[in-house]
C-alpha cells in the first residue's frame, strides 16, 4: 500500500504543479487531446483497450492506463477499458511463457522455481495476493504462469487482484477533468480513502481464505 500512496501523491504533485504553474496551459491540452479520441466513436474504447493489452504487454505500468482510462471516459468506463486491456495483456504473457518456456526458464533459472511452489495450491486467492507484491507486473505475471495456478483462477484472480489499485488510480484520472483544484483534491482524498478500505477487505479476506484452507 505505501507504494501505491506514494504514486497517489506524485500525481497529487503533478496536478497541482498543473493547476498552480504556467504549464497550467498544458492540462486544457492534454484534456482537448483525450478528447479528441472520441471522435473515433464506438471504436474509441476499442482501441483503448487494444492499446493498453499491447502496451502492458511490452511491460509499461498499468497503472497510467488506469488514469488516462478515467481521464478518458470516465470513471466508470475507463475503469472497465483499462482493466479490460491489462487483464487480456496479462492473459497473452501468461499463455506464451506456459507454451513456450516453462521448463525452459524453471532450468535455467531455479529461484523461479521457489517462488512458483508458493502458489501450488494458492487457486484464487493466491493470484489476488501475488498481484499486491510491489513488483512489476510483469514479474507476477511470469511467475504466476510458472506456477501450477490453473488458467481460469489465474483470470479472476487477477482481475480481483487489479482493482485494489485500479479503481483509485481510475478515479484520479476522472479528477483531473474537473474545472477546479478543490474539486482534483477531493477525487484524490476520496481515491485515498477507497485504496485503504479495498486493502483492509483484502487482508481479511485472504486471512479467512487461509484460515478456511487450514
Amino acid at each position: 500500500m505505501r507504494k501505491d500512496l506514494l504514486y497517489i501523491l506524485a500525481f497529487f504533485i503533478v496536478i497541482l504543479a498543473l493547476y498552480l504553474s504556467p504549464i497550467r496551459q498544458y492540462r486544457e491540452s492534454l484534456i482537448a487531446f483525450c478528447e479528441g479520441i472520441h471522435r473515433y466513436g464506438s471504436m474509441a474504447p476499442f482501441i483503448f483497450t487494444l492499446s493498453v493489452a499491447v502496451l502492458v504487454c511490452i511491460g509499461i505500468p498499468r497503472l497510467l492506463f488506469c488514469t488516462i482510462g478515467g481521464l478518458i471516459f470516465g470513471f466508470f468506463q475507463g475503469l472497465l477499458y483499462s482493466t479490460i486491456g491489462t487483464l487480456i495483456g496479462c492473459h497473452i504473457i501468461f499463455s506464451v511463457v506456459r507454451w513456450v518456456g516453462r521448463d525452459f526458464i524453471l532450468n535455467r533459472y531455479p529461484k523461479f522455481s521457489s517462488f512458483a511452489k508458493l502458489l501450488e495450491r494458492g487457486g484464487i486467492p493466491g493470484v489476488i495476493l501475488a498481484r499486491q507484491i510491489p513488483v512489476h507486473a510483469m514479474v507476477t505475471n511470469i511467475i504466476l504462469s510458472l506456477s501450477p495456478v490453473k488458467r481460469g483462477d489465474f483470470l479472476v484472480g487477477t482481475a480481483i487482484g487489479l482493482m485494489p489499485e485500479a479503481i483509485p488510480f481510475t478515479l484520479i484520472g476522472t479528477g483531473v477533468r474537473q474545472g477546479s483544484l478543490e474539486k482534483n483534491v477531493a477525487y484524490i482524498v476520496i481515491a485515498v480513502v477507497i485504496l485503504s478500505v479495498l486493502w483492509l477487505w483484502l487482508k481479511i479476506w485472504i486471512e479467512k481464505k487461509r484460515l478456511c484452507r487450514s
